[in-house]
């Protein structure tokens, strides 16, 4: 009866332990940090929010410059506007013109911001610096 109880309390002592460990500010600083910058807005299609290697198509709409990766941006941007000019900033939840937003890349995924100060958090809890 006395082994079975050591080893039930080992047991709980290495999965304490293990959840401790692996809580997870524990994982974040692990985990490899992500690929981030500051892309050109030349270079990013804003209809699918990636960063291009090279100079993306140049759209207008309502006089503003978008900018997308082929002539299929084009119909996009014409059938569903609202959907492809505008994003949410991840860290306000305010509503940004991709056109006049703050731009951020991570891992390729392009990030809109309604100022560099939100930018700038949002990269704060990455842990990463552009």
């Amino acid at each position: 009866m006395k082994v079975r109880l050591d080893w039930t309390r080992a047991i709980v002592v290495v999965v304490l332990g293990l959840a401790i460990t692996l809580a997870p500010g524990a994982i974040r600083a692990w985990a490899t940090p992500p690929n981030v910058s500051i892309p050109e807005r030349t270079r990013v299609c804003m209809m699918q929010d990636t960063v291009m290697a090279v100079p993306a198509v140049p759209l207008t709409h309502n006089g503003k410059s978008y900018f997308g990766c082929c002539e299929m941006c084009k119909a996009k941007i014409a059938a569903e506007p609202e959907r492809y000019t505008l994003a949410r900033d991840p860290v306000s939840g305010a509503v940004v013109d991709k056109a006049t937003a703050a731009l951020l890349s991570v891992d390729g995924r392009v990030r809109y911001f309604e100022s560099e100060a939100t930018r700038a958090r949002y990269t704060e809890r990455l842990g990463a610096r552009p």
